[in-house]
């Protein structure tokens, strides 16, 4: 039975549409609204929550679907070797010597220490103007060069720089005038290993079973997946190789990344304003072009910076159509001379959260075949997991957590193949 008397229409009814509000309604809870609230009436909410995040994370599918390399230990080396020529630098003036006829003349030319080992006796050594000698005898820094037959040798600076021609020998040698190995460079990483988890207590984790009004418990498990590939990603990119103390003074490994792995390895940089983009960028490609005719290069940046790029190509680019599908991704290519360059847009170099502010300038140009994923050999990428509560279980928890877990390192070989422009 009511115990409210009101008569309709006369301006003094406790009911009607505005004081028909749900608990905690934000009309109901204005003051200057004088508006009631009823626990009969349940607030209206999408089902659904909506994901404000930016979408342009491309790359992270494009460097995570490549196959991973798998090591039995988390610390692997792994070893790569170059050309296997350098050419000579002359570290002194040393005079012209004039041509005799029907015989050889001869230089003392000392060279730079870096240049020494890559030089031996009866190789024909090329001068900067096209002229050849060969190498007879080699002291400490100091190489004697004598020139063909009836030739004479040019005067010499420092700087100069001589190619290395060939070896050379004569019929019915009884000896082998020089010998060489195989050299090769060692490199090393670690896998870092990486953890999102949220905690439940038990009763509170049947509530939003039981009475949760939105998708609230799969959008959070969605959103520690999207954290924790965010974290590979920014690793990947911009990890340091070290060691940290965590908060209860265990140690771990911290991974390598592309950035930082070309930083010591001296791959080239240039840091030129919008208009010597051009200039820097086609000078950067054409001196780390180690790729064979028509191979690609991906190039990593945000929107922004890869708009200023792409007015630098004249033709609209063509459509990206990688071999093993893995990087379709509707992307386009640019050709320049033979070499083909592929821009990957990546808003995460702005996003001041993941990385300093000037990576919001920076472009990247990554051989992407020199570059891998790995992980430990028996875990999994990722996985995730539950732990028990107390329950059926027998365990004395009065909680449940639920994790994601991952490993994830880059092995990148020759990365002075690579380079990188910060756009002032």
């Amino acid at each position: 039975m009511s115990q409210q008397v009101y008569t309709p229409g006369i301006g003094n009814s406790p009911f009607g549409n505005v004081n028909t509000n749900p608990q905690s309604s934000n009309y109901g809870a204005n003051s200057g609204y004088s508006a009631q609230e009823s626990i009969l009436i349940a607030k209206a909410i999408k089902k659904a929550l909506f994901d404000t995040a930016p979408k342009q994370f491309n790359a992270l599918k494009l460097v995570f679907e490549k196959e991973f390399v798998e090591y039995n230990n988390d610390e692997f080396e792994y070893l790569e070797y170059g050309f296997g020529r350098s050419a000579a630098e002359c570290n002194a003036i040393v005079g012209a010597v004039a041509a005799v006829p029907g015989t050889a003349v001869q230089q003392v030319i000392a060279f730079t220490a870096g240049s020494i080992p890559h030089m031996g006796i009866d190789l024909i050594l090329v001068y900067p103007d096209g002229t050849k000698g060969i190498i007879k005898a080699i002291a400490g820094n100091n190489v004697t060069v004598e020139s063909q037959t009836s030739v004479g040798l040019p005067a010499t600076a420092v700087g100069d720089i001589f190619s290395i021609q060939s070896t050379i020998q004569g019929d019915g040698m009884d000896t082998f005038s020089n010998y060489e190995r195989l050299e090769t460079v060692t490199r090393y990483n670690y896998i870092q290993l990486f953890l999102r988890a949220c905690r439940w207590g038990r009763v509170e984790l049947l509530k939003h079973q039981n009475s949760g009004t939105t998708d609230f418990l799969e959008a959070d498990k969605k959103e520690k997946m999207r954290q924790i590939r965010t974290d590979l990603f920014n690793s990947f990119f911009n990890g340091t190789r070290g060691e940290f103390a965590l908060a209860n003074g265990l140690p771990a490994k911290s991974m390598g990344g592309i950035f930082p792995t070309m930083q010591a390895a001296g791959s080239m940089n240039a840091n030129p304003t919008l208009a010597g983009l051009r200039a820097a960028f086609e000078t950067l490609a054409f001196k780390t072009n180690h790729k064979a005719e028509g191979g690609v290069r991906m190039i990593y940046g945000t929107d922004e910076i890869l708009y200023e790029l792409s007015k630098i190509f004249k033709d609209p680019g063509i459509r990206y159509a990688p071999s093993d599908r893995i990087a379709d991704m509707n992307l386009t290519e640019y050709r320049l001379g033979t070499m083909r360059f592929v821009p990957v847009p990546c808003e995460l170099f702005k996003e001041q959260s993941c990385f300093p502010k000037d990576w919001a300038r920076r472009m990247l140009v990554i051989d992407q075949e020199t570059v891998a994923p790995v992980k430990m050999k028996g875990l999994p990428a990722m996985y995730t997991g539950t732990t028990l509560d107390r329950g059926a279980n027998g365990t004395r928890e009065g909680y449940k957590d639920w994790y994601v877990e991952a490993n994830l390192s880059l092995q990148f070989n020759n990365p002075v193949g690579s380079f990188w422009i910060d756009v002032a």
